[in-house]
């Protein structure tokens, strides 16, 4: 082998060697989480709806329908087209106070995307904040359009539940989530999720995890509802090791859904039905694409 074979080859294992130690690194950071294991594992394998090793949707789900535009989109993601995916002005938005708020008032504040604050009947709710630059491990993918990215957690009185649908970057975010552990009095999220918080040093006595169609009862005047969603999961390599959700939020005198991320399904009717209707339906929309259809 002639010495400028022997150098590349060489170079070529240390750039492998490298790459694998860099890999690592970025896998062990504590904002990837991590996955279930011990008694979160045990609890997961109890659900009728982890099947060969993954959560399952209740109807098949394909993540991709069409593959050729799903790559159209994707390099839409990283590399969006100024004006087309990517608004030339800033967003007109509104800044509340939060803490100036009458705390009786029964309200919605709505922070972009999928994050939202509510209060029902006294109780503070948080849903899915993300108040980070970027929804995404890495800083150019999935940037906040201009304008949008008002809020921080300084701007967040104490939270009574913070309510979690799934593990997406774009619906619990490491950095919002450790800014605000603070303040927050219990976490509700559904199955295999609570794997994060455990991971990230939260007082395991205020999560609570439960699989679909499970009551967390957190007062006489508070019971939330974990219910299905079309979707799916994970935060980096492992997909559907942790549980999406939908959730009822059901207070004294309110009815609130929150359909967390997916697709239609026909569970939209069942929960109506057996809830008899609910006050507040805040529900996924504007994120469609016919590569992904039906999540």
């Amino acid at each position: 082998m002639s010495i400028s074979r022997r150098n590349f080859f060489k170079l070529a294992g240390i750039t492998t060697a490298l790459l694998a130690i860099d890999s690592i690194g970025f896998i062990n950071q504590p904002k990837i989480g991590r996955s279930p294991k011990g008694d979160e594992l045990a609890k997961i394998l109890k659900s009728p709806h982890y099947v060969n090793g993954e959560f399952q949707n209740l109807e098949p789900t394909s993540v991709l329908v069409n593959k050729d535009n799903y790559y159209n989109g994707i390099k839409e993601i990283l590399f969006p087209t100024k004006g087309v995916t990517v608004p030339k002005e800033n967003i007109p938005t509104q800044k509340t106070d939060l803490n100036a708020l009458n705390p009786k008032e029964n309200l919605l504040v709505w922070f972009g995307h999928s994050s939202f604050y509510l209060q029902i009947d006294g109780i503070k709710i948080l849903v899915d904040p993300v108040f980070s630059d970027y929804a995404s491990p890495l800083f150019f993918i999935n940037k906040a359009f201009a304008g949008t990215n008002i809020y921080t957690a300084n701007d967040m009185p104490d939270i009574d539940v913070l309510i979690i649908s799934h593990d997406h970057w774009d619906h619990l975010d490491y950095a919002t989530i450790m800014s605000l552990k603070h303040k927050i009095k219990h976490i509700v999220c559904p199955l295999g999720v609570s794997s994060h918080f455990y991971h990230w040093g939260f007082n395991p006595d205020i999560i609570h995890d439960e699989d679909w169609y499970r009551e967390i009862k957190l007062s006489d005047n508070l019971k939330i509802h974990i219910l299905p969603s079309r979707h799916f999961s994970g935060r980096f390599l492992d997909n559907n090791k942790t549980l999406w959700a939908s959730f009822a939020i059901i207070t004294p005198t309110k009815k609130i859904f929150y359909s967390g991320d997916g697709g239609y399904s026909p569970q939209f009717q069942e929960i109506g039905d057996y809830f008899q209707g609910f006050d507040l339906a805040i529900m996924e929309n504007g994120q469609y694409n016919t590569s992904w259809a039906q999540i």
